[in-house]
């Protein structure tokens, strides 16, 4: 990825107002890293780049802590960005390689940071939301769905209801463009957001919640072929 000459041509590039403090110092981050290189950098070099006067907000101490997940702590005052961290400043400035494929490993116990990565995708859906999930629940509608901007389209397929997913769909249904299906004629899970796909190792519902859980960032060729088997899985849901 090309980067601009200086930090402040970039960073004004980014939507500030919408970004939280950590946000912003792992923007900048990836900028004094080189664009993602996931080489060691120091937190003093983010503090000392960072100005308030474009970025709106001063520098706190505990965007550090903030930013885990994006970032990963080497040693004292020392870091390195994460595949996290480096695909949410792609996918923020929107100059992914099409032929990129990423995997991004979260932990056990981190279900927040795995939300939220997904929210942060889905926010940004400008056309459609594809969804395919084998085992869904209400809470769904909460943790993820309600991301969705209100008038793009969703479409969501899954295999078994464990707790009150169509029951909130319905009430959902009526502030969002949402269509559900059944099929049992599927066995992964992913999402389409915008043409770009997403694979997911578990199910949305508890994601990375007990157990380590996985998700894929598709390039062009490896969307467009989840792009085919959705809308085949879709033509014969119910």
């Amino acid at each position: 990825m090309a980067l601009p000459d200086n930090i402040t041509t970039f960073l004004k590039g980014l939507p500030l107002d919408k970004m939280k403090g950590e946000d912003v110092f792992v923007a900048s981050a990836f900028f004094l890293d080189g664009g993602g290189t996931k080489s060691e950098l120091e937190t003093r070099l983010v503090r000392q780049s960072w100005t308030k006067s474009v970025i709106g907000k001063k520098y706190n101490s505990a965007y550090f802590t903030r930013a885990k997940g994006k970032i990963h702590s080497t040693s004292s005052g020392k870091f390195t960005l994460t595949d996290e961290g480096i695909l949410y400043v792609q996918e923020l400035v929107r100059e992914i390689p099409t032929h990129a494929t990423t995997l991004l490993v979260f932990q056990s116990g981190n279900a927040h940071s795995f939300d939220k990565f997904l929210r942060n995708v889905l926010k940004k859906a400008a056309t459609s939301v594809d969804i395919a999930d084998t085992y869904v629940a209400g809470n769904l509608f909460d943790t993820l769905l309600d991301e969705v901007p209100k008038m793009t389209p969703i479409r969501f397929v899954y295999g078994n209801d464990v707790g009150g997913f169509m029951t909130r769909a319905g009430r959902f249904a009526t502030q969002y463009k949402v269509e559900t299906k059944e099929s049992k004629q599927f066995h992964d899970r992913f999402l389409i957001v915008d043409g770009k796909g997403y694979i997911s190792g578990p199910s949305l519902k508890d994601a990375a919640d007990k157990k380590p859980a996985t998700v894929v960032a598709l390039g062009a060729a490896g969307s467009k072929k989840l792009i085919d088997l959705f809308d085949e899985i879709w033509k014969k849901a119910r």
